[in-house]
């Protein structure tokens, strides 16, 4: 249940997814200190798997633990992250509570806009993006989101009771966040799963619900992009004109994967109240990761997660005012994937084809793009945007690209936003 906050208050302190997965073992990490000249090694695992359920299931959320006496012995045996030291400028203010009655209070009518924020600079502990070995660990978590959660009986109720008569799976719909944790608790990984699809090879039985979001989020209105295709919300009112506070509703929908994501972190939060957490995804789990990241301003690496600086500036997240190379959230790319690069669209393109409307074209936070098509002679296709690429992508290069800001970047600009 949330507990928002009366506006007055706000506007004050603002201006002052189991045994499934012991299928691909998760066991190792390293944490590399710049404070110190010793290399400490303790084991990353999975802890939790967090399932929301969304459109008429919307107020169910479960958690499955999966306990300390499974050994991850099969396969691999360990794996190593590396991290480091860096300033960051985030929100004073930041805990679940403030920052869900903030985004509350953006939706009301005529609401001020509030620019002023409380921001502080410290120094924190995020994942060393220029260690190969690192983005190569961090893909194969986020490639364990995926995996299929069979029965259990072992789910925890962390919302309204589950209630069996709805017929409700839990790989039938809902957003799914992986919780990796080190031994003594200090360091969270949350990976996000991605979209469910056969045009990606990884077809499941959420490509429905996972479609409807990745149309809300990427798309100019709604998926209207021609008059023969089904929208996902009302906002269009004419030719290229939409209403912009519908889209703002829409994305903040009670039914979907966003407001599902807050649940997840502030459960996540309350089992690890003095953690580091950092978070991870692919696809559209990396541009719900980079969302979630810049949400509460936690470290966060994206794989070929959708342009999503437009929903962030409809959801209103707060942009701290730093140059762009304090961000931390790093997205992660190729030339050849066609949707990391924006350009998966037109009546030709593959998503047109599978029903994606990915119009969107910019990312926020920097862009860290793996040049395959120069480099590795990669065709542009869809096929590059898969997890099992990416992985294959990081092992093939022995360094890690520079990541930048694009700065010439424009989502949209033909539309009118009313």
């Amino acid at each position: 249940m949330r507990h928002l906050l009366p506006s007055t208050l706000l506007i004050a302190a603002v201006f002052a997814f189991h045994a499934f997965a012991l299928q691909i073992p998760f066991l190792g990490n390293r944490l590399y200190s710049l404070e110190e000249n010793t290399r400490t090694a303790t084991a990353f695992k999975l802890r939790h798997v967090f399932h929301h359920g969304t459109g008429a299931n919307a107020t169910l959320h479960r958690r499955l633990d999966v306990p300390k006496s499974h050994a991850f012995e099969a396969g691999i045996s360990e794996f190593y992250l590396s991290s480091v030291s860096k300033n960051v400028t985030r929100l004073s203010q930041r805990d679940p509570d403030f920052m869900e009655s903030y985004l509350a209070y953006t939706r009301r009518p005529n609401s001020i806009k509030i620019t002023d924020f409380d921001w502080i600079h410290e120094r924190v502990r995020t994942p060393n993006i220029s260690d190969p070995e690192t983005l190569g660990t961090l893909a194969r978590m986020t490639a364990d989101a995926y995996v299929a959660v069979p029965a259990s009986k072992d789910w925890v109720d962390v919302g309204e009771p589950y209630n069996e008569t709805l017929g409700f799976g839990w790989d039938d719909k809902g957003v799914r966040g992986h919780v990796f944790a080190d031994d003594e608790n200090k360091t969270v990984v949350v990976a996000i799963k991605g979209t469910s699809s056969t045009l990606f090879d990884s077809d499941g039985d959420t490509v429905s619900n996972d479609k409807i979001n990745d149309n809300l989020l990427f798309s100019c209105c709604c998926a209207r992009i021609s008059y023969i295709w089904t929208t996902v919300c009302d906002c269009y009112q004419k030719s290229y004109t939409c209403s912009q506070t519908c889209l703002e509703d829409a994305l903040y929908a009670e039914d979907k994967y966003y407001r599902g994501l807050l649940d997840i972190y502030r459960n996540t939060t309350s089992l690890y109240p003095t953690a580091t957490i950092w978070l991870t995804g692919h696809s559209l789990g990396g541009s719900m990761a980079a969302l979630l990241g810049r949400t509460y301003g936690v470290p966060t690496v994206a794989f070929e997660a959708p342009p999503e600086r437009l929903a962030a500036q409809r959801l209103h997240l707060p942009f701290p005012p730093v140059p762009a190379n304090e961000s931390t959230i790093w997205h992660i790319g190729n030339t050849a994937d066609p949707i990391f690069m924006g350009v998966c669209n037109g009546p030709s393109s593959a998503c047109w084809v599978g029903g994606y409307a990915m119009e969107t074209q910019c990312h926020s936070g920097l862009e860290c793009i793996y040049d395959t098509v120069k480099d590795k002679k990669w065709h542009v296709s869809v096929s590059s945007h898969r997890i099992r690429a990416v992985i294959d992508m990081i092992e093939a290069y022995n360094n890690t690209p520079p990541c930048v800001e694009r700065s010439d970047c424009q989502d949209c600009f033909d539309w009118e936003f009313v």
